[in-house]
């Protein structure tokens, strides 16, 4: 299994202006030290809740090797159960499926549905139908995801958080310390969202 990601978010959850607001910064020396913090905390974010926040654009690319031949539950590995291929995608929550291939075709919309099975967004193909006398099958998906398109829509607390990090990692960016009172913070902002259910 691969993930790659094909298109970034077009905005970061926080601008440099209120980054620097935040830390009290009235000059521009550190402008792009900030800028870097900002995306990169942004993305350890994008780590710690396995989910996409700004709307991006994923490819995700799997073979059969990948598939487990068991009824599906908590995996995060694609299974078959019946004759549906079921396939969890990372990188949640789903915005849309751009396309689906199989062997480098491309499946027809009709053929394949998203749908949430126990609390995970799930690409169901009918696996009887487009794998049939086939042994070794590469599936690749393409699909945008995050959970808001605009940086008006994106939780407060994920901005918070970001601007906390932000501010740690500036504060210790010449040291290997870090603040342990920020760090609690954070994960107290970042907990609804470990285990936040998108309906």
């Amino acid at each position: 299994m691969q993930l790659n990601l094909l298109e970034k978010p077009s905005d970061e959850i926080i601008t440099l202006e209120e980054t620097k607001n935040y830390l009290r910064i009235d000059h521009d020396f550190d402008d792009n030290l900030i800028l870097a913090f900002i995306k990169s905390t942004r993305e350890a974010i994008e780590t710690i809740i396995q989910k996409s926040i700004m709307k991006q654009t994923w490819e995700y690319r799997l073979d059969n090797s990948s598939i487990c031949n068991f009824d599906f539950g908590e995996s995060n590995y694609p299974s078959i159960f019946c004759d549906s291929m079921r396939i969890p995608l990372p990188k949640p929550p789903i915005i849309e499926i751009v396309s689906v291939s199989v062997d480098d075709q491309e499946v027809e919309s009709n053929k394949y549905l998203l749908e949430k099975i126990n609390n995970k967004f799930c690409l169901c193909i009918n696996s009887k139908q487009l794998f049939k006398n086939k042994r070794n099958i590469s599936t690749t998906i393409k699909y945008h995801a995050g959970i808001a398109e605009q940086i008006e829509n994106v939780p407060y607390q994920l901005k918070l958080a970001n601007l906390m990090l932000v501010a740690n990692a500036f504060q210790e960016r010449f040291s290997y310390q870090q603040n342990s009172i920020v760090s609690q913070g954070v994960k107290q902002l970042l907990g609804p969202f470990l285990n936040l259910r998108f309906f």
